[in-house]
């Protein structure tokens, strides 16, 4: 044993040794900020923490520079070129890593941080988190919502597997907004199953804002900001372009995406992108999960020029999916979901088929965005138009001549116009400023048969913002902001008068009835709101390799339209859904600390964030019992205002054992009360750990291989909305327990992904990954997931992907 114990040290003691050595290679591209074109002769050199120049190269014909026998260690970096701005950012050499890089022409400080290959923004004191174009692909045959779920503090709101909405520190939906290449997404999104209407493929980055701070995008992101960036257009002379292929054998499918590029030398560019996705009936370990089909086919178009100081953009993307639901989750009435929640199958489990069957849902989504802008020698000023439209139908089970016929059939409509003016460093101080118009007009479409849950209306918002940052000391940089919302909404909506008396609007509002139509009265409520929003925050960095993060956030959000008029039967969500005109803004305090820190020379890299946010006037969606009609009866679900806390700790952190060896671990735990009430808030995320090891090797065809373990505990901080229900069972009334507050049990999965690359030509290459989800074909529910009272997550997924690049 001792024998045995000293070789293993002997091995571990010359495996750490072989980090010191002087192997390590930088190299990247060096291009102009505005054309793209590559810039020779530009000087890169890499200084020790004292300012002294340990190595230096320079950018050839081509922009490329090279510098290698780089030992381990960290570095600054500057980049420098006649005429242009030197940039400075950090490297930490504890692998070989590529970095391209982009100066410009006027005088403003660039600085970044390069560690592990990673870039990221500009300086901000709110902490975020960036999905990098090579993560994005790995997740190419999901969306959106599963692929941010890689980052501590995210998790999925999730209906089935194909409709999956992020969640950050416990909110979503209206809490979170999505950015869609600068656009705020509106697609419906109130709805806790609809899922954002994006190609995750378009994306070349997707960043996670874990703060209500990102005053410039929105004033009401009181759990964070999801922004969907696009790749920047180059004017480099020249043609590329990348196919993506997936297939699963989850769901007998896959998907394909294509896209191409074309740079111009006078300035203009093009882009191309497309993507088909089809998948059969999913599995669960056991069964065939019947009528969860996906098919989707996405289109995007780019267009711009640039020339020195101007550019003007065009930018084009549709979206359109449909999706089928779980047979065994269409729920007739209370009868029927009681005998769900207590059966361990699915009540209608058929066949494997690729057939879309209802009940479903079809959405397309189209965006429309026109950007120019001119860089003055005091500023950048943008003017932004973006145009949206979304149509979103729903397919019941239903009979007669409503067969065919969607329950829910909405058009929304939105246009936004943005102008922004990002001022240039002076004293250390740099900031932004803008003003924004929404104009946004929902019209749900007559001959469905039935009530739209969601009125007409027109909606106008005009917001004001101003953000700052300024550096006190090389070390401290200060932020604040401040932002102001005006919101009008102008509905036309009709009420049963039973419900109207029901809901006390009687004696509420009665200067609002515009019309009597013997059952029903046509009202035409006028709201409006005014939103506030603030935020300052301070960044301190202690040395080169450590740093801290503190950031205060008020926001007020605006209460969305399904929780000001839902008024009856959700078809897609059996329930009868209750909202209110007399919400008032949800107004939050949160406060986030984040200790960013690099140890044991850069070998390992923590970060460590503690959150706490105080919602007063809070909109909580809760059961409040049951509600019996012609067609059954059903769980009614009504919008409350409480006041609310929500707070956690996220943990994510890497340590290379060797260059090649590296250990990711993310943690992330969150509470959520209900103070008014003393009871825990519902549908909060429990405890997530996610540990993975990974082996990678360049001189190997870029080999990669990774295994990652995901344990999810089981929640036990959780309210209890149960209550009894009266249903016949062999020719009697009986009274039972319904359940739907219970949590499911714990779970431990594994996944394995491994992958090498191919050299077809000099400037062609084909990447190979395979991949293994649910290695064990473990059965398990999630209590995240709204159809975990009927069936178990899917089963064990193969995954063959192929990117080739020209």
């Amino acid at each position: 044993m001792k024998k045995i114990t000293g070789v293993f040290f002997t091995f571990l003691f010359v495996l750490l040794q072989a980090q010191s050595q002087c192997t390590y290679v930088l190299t990247g591209k060096i291009t102009d900020a505005y054309s793209g074109e590559p810039l020779e002769y530009a000087e890169i050199s890499l200084k020790d923490s004292n300012g002294k120049e340990i190595y230096s190269a320079k950018s050839d014909k081509e922009g490329i520079y090279l510098i290698q026998s780089v030992c381990f260690g960290s570095y600054t970096a500057e980049i420098s070129r006649s005429g242009c701005i030197t940039g400075t950012f950090q490297v930490v050499a504890n692998k070989d890593i590529t970095v391209n890089f982009s100066l410009e022409h006027r005088e403003t400080e660039i600085q970044e941080i390069i560690t592990l290959g990673k870039a990221s923004e500009k300086v901000k004191t709110l902490p975020g988190n960036r999905l990098s174009k090579a993560q994005i692909n790995a997740y190419s045959d999901t969306n959106l919502g599963t692929a941010l779920t890689s980052i501590a503090g995210v998790n999925a709101l999730s209906t089935g597997n194909n409709i999956v909405k992020p969640v950050i520190h416990g909110l979503h939906s209206s809490r979170v907004p999505v950015l869609n290449n600068g656009i705020r997404q509106e697609d419906q999104q109130w709805g806790v199953e609809h899922a954002p209407d994006i190609d995750l493929n378009v994306a070349n980055s997707i960043s996670v804002i874990k703060g209500a701070g990102a005053l410039q995008y929105a004033g009401d992101a009181i759990g964070g900001i999801v922004l969907v960036e696009p790749k920047k257009l180059t004017t480099k002379d020249t043609l590329s372009g990348s196919i993506l292929t997936s297939y699963l054998s989850n769901g007998k499918g896959g998907n394909v995406s294509v896209g191409l590029e074309k740079g111009i030398k006078n300035g203009w560019a093009l882009r191309l992108q497309g993507t088909y996705k089809r998948t059969g009936d999913l599995s669960a370990p056991d069964y065939n999960l019947s009528n969860t089909g996906l098919k989707e086919n996405d289109f995007s178009a780019q267009l711009g020029y640039h020339k020195k100081n101007f550019r003007i953009e065009g930018f084009y993307s549709y979206f359109g999916s449909e999706t089928g639901i779980l047979r065994a989750a269409h729920i007739g009435n209370l009868e029927n979901l009681v005998n769900a929640v207590n059966s361990r199958e699915p009540l209608v489990i058929n066949d494997f088929t690729m057939k879309i069957d209802v009940p479903k849902q079809k959405v397309q989504h189209n965006l429309v965005k026109f950007i120019t802008g001119y860089d003055f020698d005091f500023g950048k000023l943008n003017l932004t138009y973006g145009y949206q439209f979304n149509k979103r139908k729903e397919y019941d089970i239903r009979r007669s001549e409503f067969k065919d016929k969607a329950t829910l059939d909405l058009d929304l409509t939105t246009h936004d116009l943005i102008l922004d003016f990002e001022h240039s460093a002076f004293r250390g101080s740099n900031g932004k400023t803008g003003i924004s118009y929404t104009y946004q007009k929902n019209f749900p479409n007559a001959g469905t048969g039935v009530s739209p849950l969601i009125p007409y209306y027109e909606k106008n918002n005009f917001g004001i913002y101003w953000i700052e940052n300024y550096r006190l000391t090389p070390e401290l940089t200060l932020e604040g902001g401040f932002r102001y919302d005006y919101q009008k909404t102008d509905a036309l909506k009709f009420y049963k008068k039973t419900r109207w008396a029901a809901l006390g609007y009687d004696k509420k509002y009665p200067d609002i009835i515009i019309n009597d139509t013997g059952l029903s009265y046509l009202v035409n409520p006028v709201l409006k709101f005014d939103g506030y929003a603030a935020t300052l925050g301070i960044l301190y960095k202690l040395g080169m390799a450590n740093e801290i993060t503190v950031n205060y956030s008020l926001s007020s959000r605006t209460p969305n339209p399904g929780e000001l008029f839902s008024d009856g039967l959700h078809h897609s969500a059996a329930a009868i859904e209750l909202g209110a005109l007399d919400l008032k803004n949800e107004k939050s305090n949160k406060i986030i600390a984040t200790l960013r820190s690099h140890l044991s020379d850069y070998r390992l890299n923590l970060e460590l964030s503690a959150h706490y946010n105080y919602s007063k006037d809070f909109i909580n969606q809760i059961p409040t019992g049951a509600e019996y009609s012609i067609r059954g009866a059903f769980p009614v679900w009504q919008y409350l205002q409480t006041n609310a806390e929500i707070y956690g700790v996220d943990v994510m952190a890497d340590y290379s054992f060797t260059p090649n060896f590296i250990f990711l671990t993310n943690f992330s735990y969150l509470r959520g009360n209900d103070v008014k009430n003393d009871i825990a808030l519902i549908n909060m995320p429990p405890l997530k750990w996610v540990n993975t090891i990974e082996y990678k090797n360049p001189r190997w065809k870029n080999f990669f291989a990774k295994l990652s373990s995901i344990s999810v505990f089981k929640q036990t901080h959780y309210p209890d909305y149960n209550f009894v229900v009266d249903i016949v069972e062999n020719g009697q009334i009986v009274s039972k327990l319904l359940d739907i507050s219970t949590p499911p049990a714990a779970y431990q999965l594994f996944d394995f992904n491994t992958g090498f690359s191919l050299d077809i030509t000099n400037d062609n290459k084909l990447n190979i990954s395979f991949g293994i989800r649910n290695i064990l074909n473990t059965s398990y529910r999630d209590y995240m997931n709204r159809l975990r009272y009927y069936t178990d997550e899917t089963g064990r997924n193969f995954i063959i992907k192929l990117q080739y690049n020209i």
